[in-house]
């Protein structure tokens, strides 16, 4: 029965996946927002419309952002398309000059057509299409997100007292508090991955320009992505440029593996004391699992928020039950 209740309780999160999808970024972009908001609100600001300037700016720098990276980096994928058959075959050929016994179990060309190229993009999305069935979707769920943030920011004093209201008046006090502790882990970690995220991007972009890697923006900007997600990303994102340029040249690929250990030596010993978000003192294993059930839950924007998840899950666990055990142990 247990196992039953276990696989229904599975069934019934992805059928409603895109709902906490929409949630979940909710909660994040209010909490992350509203000290912003209230500092506005302090000197006079009417809320509701301190709260509608700062979401159109956000979503101003976003649609910026996106702008400014879209386009190159599109130009780049198209290319590297275009050139993967011919490096293959020019790295087949090596093989087969270097290593004459294994030449008759190779094979003689290497033919990457369109759909082959579709159906590992798909693979790369994992569930991406059970969280939002199609682009109409998407962008569906992207207005309902910034509405419904819009409107908690504006008036967000009735969403609190009602979820304490929730619970006993006892206990209240508590789960304020409980609250109040996520909230300062929530921003600390988005401020934190969104100052990781553009080192990363910046110094790997540098990095592999100087080396002499044509598409040093797209893996520029894929490492800059995966910096949100920890200790699977930075790995990870080494992976692309390294097969890449193992197709032209090794020695190539030695230097990039270097370049990578160099980037994340400097963010272990300088990045990582200046980030807050780090300090979550998340297990790797914790990580891992999460990643592996929030992508598989909800495709890969689930990835992304894999460690807020994780985190919210041991806060919640640490004081709402762990602590409520060691309590009645300590009664007994």
């Amino acid at each position: 029965m247990f196992a039953a209740l276990i696989y229904l309780a599975i069934q019934f999160i992805a059928q409603i996946a895109s709902v906490l999808l929409v949630f979940a970024i909710t909660a994040i972009l209010v909490v992350t927002l509203n000290p912003a908001v209230t500092w506005l609100a302090m000197r006079r600001f009417p809320r509701p419309a301190s709260a509608g300037i700062l979401a159109i700016l956000v979503i101003s720098v976003m649609s910026v952002t996106l702008y400014l990276i879209i386009p190159p980096a599109g130009e780049q994928i198209r290319e590297l398309v275009k050139q993967a058959p011919g490096l293959a075959d020019q790295w087949l050929q090596r093989l087969r000059a270097n290593y004459p016994s294994i030449g008759p179990y190779l094979p003689h060309e290497v033919s990457i057509s369109k759909g082959t190229i579709e159906r590992l993009i798909a693979v790369g999305l994992g569930g991406a299409s059970r969280a939002t069935a199609s682009a109409a979707g998407a962008i569906a769920s992207s207005i309902l997100v910034f509405i419904t943030t819009i409107y908690a920011l504006a008036s967000p004093k009735p969403i609190v007292d009602g979820f304490l209201n929730a619970f006993h008046p006892t206990h209240r006090a508590r789960v304020s508090k409980v609250c109040s502790e996520l909230g300062g882990q929530i921003r600390a970690w988005a401020a934190g991955v969104l100052f990781a995220m553009f080192a990363i991007f910046v110094l790997t972009w540098i990095g592999l320009a100087l080396i002499g890697i044509k598409e040093a923006f797209l893996f520029a900007v894929i490492a800059g992505l995966l910096e949100a997600v920890p200790i699977v990303g930075p790995v990870l994102s080494a992976v692309p440029p390294i097969i890449v340029a193992l197709l032209q040249n090794p020695i190539t690929a030695l230097w990039i593996g270097v370049l990578f250990l160099g980037i994340q030596q400097l963010e272990n010993h300088i990045l990582v004391p200046m980030i807050m978000s780090r300090q979550l003192s998340l297990h790797p294993v914790t990580v891992i699992f999460a990643v592996m059930v929030m992508g598989g839950l909800f495709g890969l924007v689930g990835v992304f928020l894999a460690t807020p998840a994780a985190a919210t899950t041991g806060i919640l666990y640490r004081e709402l039950y762990q602590s409520s055990l060691n309590n009645a142990t300590h009664d007994q």
